[in-house]
């Protein structure tokens, strides 16, 4: 076998604070964000300790706060206005919901991340959440029911139904998207850490996401 199949080229690694390159990264860190990861090298793993301090330090919480829920309640209102639209529900919108309150959050608090921002945004996402599904519990009972579209629904009444549903096998989807996004909403404002390995693979994105 000719002598270049038996090598093997040693991947080149490339800090992402000062541009310097290496071909054995030992002693480099791992800035992982989300959606990807960046070496430092060790001259610089002191900025980036810098910079991820500082991304998390004093976020504007009235303005994640205001803008959240803004988030939420648009998300309620499209939500529900394409299920009339179209007359049909989809769950993937429910998602949606969850991006959008995350990314306001973490616009609204100036572009921080954090602990309490990533509770915020999960605790908004799940009132956007509820909010649209009771309109969506509301309007169907006004169009099934004659009379109805002059009411509203007690937040009792609201559980019951949706307990119902449930009980007859209706509203998993909707159960499953729910908690898949307050899940995404809650891991947008995650911040950033610092990691001595590269994350591959599936055992790498659970150790992102710890």
């Amino acid at each position: 076998m000719p002598p270049e199949f038996l090598s093997v080229t040693p991947q080149r690694v490339r800090c992402y604070v000062c541009g310097s390159f290496t071909e054995s990264p030992n002693g480099w860190k791992y800035r992982l964000r989300h959606g990807g990861h960046s070496p430092v090298c060790p001259s610089c793993l002191g900025k980036a300790e810098m910079e991820i301090e500082q991304m998390t330090s004093h976020p504007n919480l009235v303005g994640a706060v205001l803008l959240g829920v803004l988030a939420a309640a648009a998300g309620s209102m499209a939500w529900y206005g394409v299920a009339i639209i179209i007359n049909r529900e989809y769950f993937i919108l429910a998602v949606g919901i969850g991006w959008l309150v995350g990314k306001a959050v973490v616009f609204g608090s100036g572009n921080k991340r954090g602990q309490g921002l990533r509770i915020t945004a999960g605790i908004l996402a799940f009132v956007g959440l509820v909010g649209g599904r009771y309109l969506l519990v509301n309007h169907m009972l006004s169009t099934a029911l004659t009379g109805w579209s002059l009411r509203w629904l007690t937040f009792r009444q609201f559980i019951a139904i949706n307990a119902r549903l449930l009980e007859h096998g209706n509203g998993i989807g909707d159960l499953i998207c729910a908690v898949v996004a307050v899940a995404y909403a809650a891991m947008l404002p995650r911040p950033d850490r610092l990691a001595s390995e590269a994350p591959t693979g599936v055992r790498g994105w659970r150790r992102w996401v710890r």
